[in-house]
């Protein structure tokens, strides 16, 4: 819902400091408080006026459909299973999406049906539009920790598939002072005003994939009409270049997450289920109770991996982790398959030290 330049920050801020897993159900909770925030219909309704970020007025009445949208994510988030990313893992996943081949979603690729998932790093960041009401220091990089998600069935009319709505951190270091200065109050006032109004994360930005989509389509709303940039990416996979300074890219970033964890023995998943107490109060108000999922990379780099009949390997090498493109008959398409780092060659043989092979391959 937000707009952004054209420059990316050169790097992803690693200021966040995310919560605990067990906070999740509580944040999860702020967050579908919020839809039903005056504020948060008063930012929404000026933002399809404005034709800002990716979402347009359905109807044309903007009050309705701002708050249809905002039912609709508090009922995603009433229905999400909660997932949090380690830092390790986001890690893999950010290493891992600039080789990503481009692939069809499936409704199996996706780990439950409505999620909310935090990162314990940020997956994304970019520099605000500058805005001439406030200083430059209100204009301090945006970074995107959170996703949920849900089907578009009933929210999207079209094909099926699913619909991402993307989370940045409130950042009150930022937005207290400006409080602070243009309203006369001191900082506890300052932060008790900003807490009525946001949440700990903000709805910033949301993508629709559909499944079986093929390739990928950016929309620039400009004065002159709406203009759609269609990439057809060649080869196996998108030029990083083409989208890391668009929600494709965080895009990406979810979608590889979400293969990782589909797939067996790539992560770990602890299940860390609710107290009692909350489960029951969660069961009662009509939100998700179950287990916070918490993933982890599961290390192998130092599992030897056996060669094939025919191969004559004299030392061992370190293959960094990498996508292989395999063949699904099931889908009679290819899905992308992460192949963890390990160490390849005879069990007998020399290590050889100092060079890492990084391998793309397909199976077919």
């Amino acid at each position: 819902m937000t707009t952004s330049s054209s420059e990316p920050p050169a790097a992803v801020p690693t200021t966040w400091s995310p919560p605990q897993p067990n906070k999740l159900p509580g944040l999860r909770e702020s967050l579908a408080d919020s839809m039903r925030n005056p504020f948060q219909h008063q930012v929404l309704v000026r933002n399809l006026a404005g034709q800002r970020g990716t979402m347009r007025s359905l109807t044309g009445d903007f009050n309705k459909d701002a708050a249809d949208l905002l039912k609709q994510e508090r009922d995603r988030l009433f229905a999400a299973e909660l997932f949090y990313i380690s830092a390790d893992m986001t890690r893999l996943a950010l290493a891992s999406v600039e080789t990503l081949p481009v692939h069809n979603l499936h409704p199996e690729d996706v780990p439950s049906e409505y999620g909310f998932m935090v990162f314990a790093e940020p997956i994304g960041a970019y520099l605000p539009e500058p805005d001439p009401r406030f200083p430059a220091a209100a204009n301090d990089v945006v970074t995107i920790v959170a996703a949920s998600w849900g089907p578009l069935a009933g929210v999207v009319p079209g094909d099926p598939g699913v619909w991402i709505t993307f989370w940045s951190a409130t950042d009150l270091s930022v937005e207290v002072p400006l409080v602070m200065k243009h309203r006369g109050m001191d900082q506890e006032e300052a932060e008790a005003f900003i807490r009525r109004r946001r949440a700990e994360l903000n709805w910033d930005n949301e993508v629709i994939t559909r499944f079986g989509a093929v390739g990928v389509q950016i929309f620039e709303h400009t004065d002159k009409g709406t203009v759609v940039h269609k990439h057809e990416f060649e080869g196996s996979r998108a030029d990083w270049q083409q989208v890391k300074a668009t929600t494709i890219a965080w895009s990406q970033v979810v979608r590889a997450t979400w293969l990782l964890i589909t797939q067996p023995g790539v992560t770990s998943v602890d299940e860390h289920p609710l107290p009692r107490n909350i489960r029951r109060r969660a069961a009662r108000e009509g939100y998700n109770p179950n287990a916070v999922r918490v993933v982890r990379i599961r290390d192998r780099a130092d599992t030897p991996v056996a060669e094939g009949a025919g191969r004559n390997y004299q030392v061992r090498w370190t293959v960094r982790g990498h996508w292989r493109n395999q063949w699904y008959p099931s889908r009679e398409e290819h899905r992308p398959v992460w192949i963890n780092p390990h160490i390849k060659g005879p069990a007998e043989a020399p290590l050889r030290t100092g060079q890492t092979v990084h391998l793309v391959d397909s199976d077919d």
